[in-house]
């Protein structure tokens, strides 16, 4: 089961390409493009041909086209014992239901790892260590592990209704970082040119703390103290901006909520 083709090779698609060639893993196929030239030579728009040559196909397209990519696999008249993932964490198996009823076996095997523009530099680990969530036929379950674990990752075996916690605290935990990143960014632009790069050491940090001792724990400042003037003179400067000034009531509301129970 080495032979595997890509529909969908953008940031994503080509990480796993990089990594499973690495791996020894034989490309096959990718369907009509790459984000990336350097797999330009597998580039095919014969679907009929890269399901028939491979043994699994991963559809790493964005969410709204991995129906339709599983709708286009399924003109093929050779599925039978082939095996289908998509990648997506915010949808389960069932996307590849039309695959399924022709003879493919089908699962959902997404990583929990965000992927920014491909760089081989990049490529080299970035998959090591982390988890990809699986669900669906237990033979391509059981080839999920097998792939996961030649990539060095980890394999967390999910339900179908667990999927959209597990995607809520994906987009909780990296692009709602990003946003308060961000209004932390906006507020030393107000006093020099200074960046983010400053509180790199903090953020490092408290995330080593909440390594250690979880999260709960780790929270410090004005609202596990109950500073509640320190948390108003904060309004107060950022009354000027309603976004930054909403962001950081709903913030502390919720830290105010959950302190309760610390």
């Amino acid at each position: 089961m080495k032979r595997f083709s890509v529909i969908g090779a953008g940031n994503l698609g080509s990480y796993l390409i990089d990594a499973l060639v690495k791996k020894k893993y034989s490309l096959k196929y990718i369907y009509k493009k790459s984000k990336n030239r350097q797999f330009a030579f597998a580039i095919t728009d014969d679907i009929r041909l890269l399901v028939e040559q491979s043994d699994f196909i991963i559809i790493a397209a964005q969410e709204s086209k991995i129906g339709e990519a599983a709708e286009l696999a399924a003109d093929s008249s050779l599925l039978k014992g082939k095996i289908f993932f998509h990648t997506s964490n915010s949808l389960t198996s069932d996307e590849l239901s039309c695959l399924q009823e022709k003879g493919a076996r089908v699962a959902s095997f997404s990583p929990l790892q965000t992927f920014p523009e491909y760089s081989a530099a990049a490529a080299a680990d970035v998959f090591n260590g982390i988890y990809f969530l699986a669900e669906g036929d237990p033979q391509a379950v059981n080839l999920a592990r097998q792939v996961a674990g030649d990539l060095g990752a980890h394999v967390l075996a999910v339900n179908k209704k667990e999927k959209i916690y597990f995607h809520i605290a994906g987009v909780a935990s990296c692009n709602f970082l990003i946003a308060v990143l961000e209004l932390a960014e906006n507020q030393l632009k107000k006093v020099g040119k200074h960046d983010i790069k400053i509180l790199l050491p903090l953020i490092k940090q408290t995330l080593k703390n909440v390594e250690e001792r979880g999260v709960k724990a780790s929270l410090t400042g004005p609202v596990k103290r109950k500073e509640i003037g320190i948390v108003k003179k904060h309004l107060e400067a950022l009354e000027k901006n309603p976004d930054e000034a909403a962001l950081y009531k709903a913030l502390t509301k919720f830290l105010q909520r959950r302190r309760e129970n610390l």
